[in-house]
């Protein structure tokens, strides 16, 4: 990378004060977020009759219509997060998603309910763009990889956590006396507001915003203007790298959101049955992943690879791709489940990789924007594409009870070979743009 092609320059970072309660403080954050996020699918059921909602519209409040706002939004609060007091952000961000929370308790239709759930999906934007930009000032660059790893590792927990604390406080919103007469569901949104609200005063005592790593003459990049000069100034390394990322962020939620399915299809399983095995497979292995690839590689940086990041990525697309194709394929019970936990391991470490990639590349005044595009990438390509594309091959393209493997099998086919491709090409700038940087 030419090192003219951006006005904003790397100098050394110092070691922050408190870094490691600042992690922690954010980790339970993202816990929390992850389980205000959920709790809707947890209930859904006893809402949808409730407030009398069609699967339409409750596919709309757990799907897109969370998954679009939360993308987008990410974008102009990243410019927030680059530009003022971080702390202060994740603070607005926290109140903000928490009292929508507590709102939603209180919703008379899917009107009211979409408002709310708009209103958590703004305020969660706030936290990974703020918490990656936080960790790449409060660390070095060659120690940013486990604080990081840790912080993503916990949206990989969550995502099967937050239905056993949602199922657990429901259970117990039924037989509570606290507020007589309220419907479970409602009490249950309401309780898990509350922890959010809880840590914010923990966060505001210990934390403190750390300085940012650049030099004052960097600081006139700051403004609104700056992320598209950054990104079409170093265009080699950013088009194929958010390519490779939409495309395996696709097949990597259409494999989570079928196979459950999969299992009960191909091998007569109950939902009960096919819950338990796959997320007695994928938690464990997708915890494993997201700890030891971003270590490999920070391995790799040491010993002089600056594109191990790329590196890791591309070996992160090779392994699964062929597996889950023959696990889909063969017919093999135990195949399936074992190429199961190899997706797992790999495919969600991806969005841990972009991130910490994009964490290392950008300066400190452009990194929660830089993290924000990579977000939006992952989600609109995941949670849109993904599981929408592979259901339509099922139904047009494929038929009977193998169409859903016929169509993730093809999915990934031409899926891996592109994503392996675009990190492949990604690959040299992305190290010239590592080897440039100097904190």
């Amino acid at each position: 990378m030419n090192e003219q092609s951006t006005t904003l320059p790397y100098t050394e970072s110092k070691i922050h004060p408190g870094r490691w309660t600042a992690v922690g403080c954010l980790i339970i954050f993202y816990a929390i977020s992850m389980v205000d996020r959920f709790i809707l699918s947890a209930v859904a059921q006893p809402v949808t009759q409730s407030l009398e909602l069609s699967n339409t519209q409750m596919g709309l409040l757990l799907g897109a219509g969370f998954a679009v706002l939360y993308s987008i939004a990410g974008i102009p609060v990243a410019y927030l997060i680059d530009k003022g007091n971080r702390t202060r952000v994740i603070l607005a961000g926290v109140l903000l998603w928490s009292l929508m929370t507590a709102a939603s308790a209180f919703t008379v239709d899917f009107t009211t309910l979409i408002i709310c759930r708009a209103g958590v999906a703004i305020g969660e934007a706030v936290l990974t763009p703020a918490a990656m930009s936080l960790i790449g000032d409060m660390f070095q660059r060659k120690e940013r990889a486990l604080p990081t790893s840790f912080y993503m590792a916990t949206g990989n927990i969550m995502a099967t956590g937050a239905f056993i604390i949602g199922g657990a406080v429901y259970q117990f919103a039924g037989g509570q006396q606290l507020i007589p007469g309220m419907e479970p569901w409602r009490f249950t949104l309401l309780a898990v507001s509350l922890p959010g609200l809880l840590m914010m005063v923990v966060f505001a005592l210990t934390v403190r915003e750390p300085a940012r790593v650049e030099t004052p003459s960097s600081t006139t990049g700051a403004g609104i203007d700056a992320l598209l000069p950054f990104l079409v100034g170093n265009k080699a390394m950013f088009i194929p790298f958010f390519i490779a990322t939409g495309l395996i962020s696709s097949l990597t939620l259409g494999v989570i959101s079928w196979a459950p399915t999969l299992l009960i299809r191909l091998h007569d399983l109950s939902a009960a049955q096919a819950s338990f095995v796959f997320g007695s497979v994928g938690l464990p292995t997708s915890v494993l992943g997201t700890l030891c690839l971003p270590w490999l590689a920070s391995r790799l940086q040491k010993a002089g690879r600056a594109d191990g990041i790329a590196l890791i990525l591309m070996v992160a697309v090779a392994i699964p791709v062929p597996a889950i194709i023959a696990g889909l394929l063969v017919g093999d019970y135990w195949l399936l489940v074992a190429a199961f936990a190899v997706c797992m391991m790999f495919l969600p470490s991806i969005s841990v990789m972009t991130c910490l990639g994009m964490q290392m590349i950008s300066p400190s005044r452009l990194r929660a924007r830089t993290v924000a595009v990579n977000l939006l990438v992952i989600n609109l390509f995941g949670y849109t594409v993904g599981p929408f594309l592979s259901g339509v091959l099922a139904d047009r393209v494929f038929s009977g009870p193998t169409a859903i493997a016929s169509a993730l099998a093809t999915m990934a086919a031409i899926i891996g070979p592109g994503a392996l491709l675009g990190f492949l090409f990604a690959r040299r700038p992305f190290g010239q743009m590592m080897s440039a940087q100097k904190d």
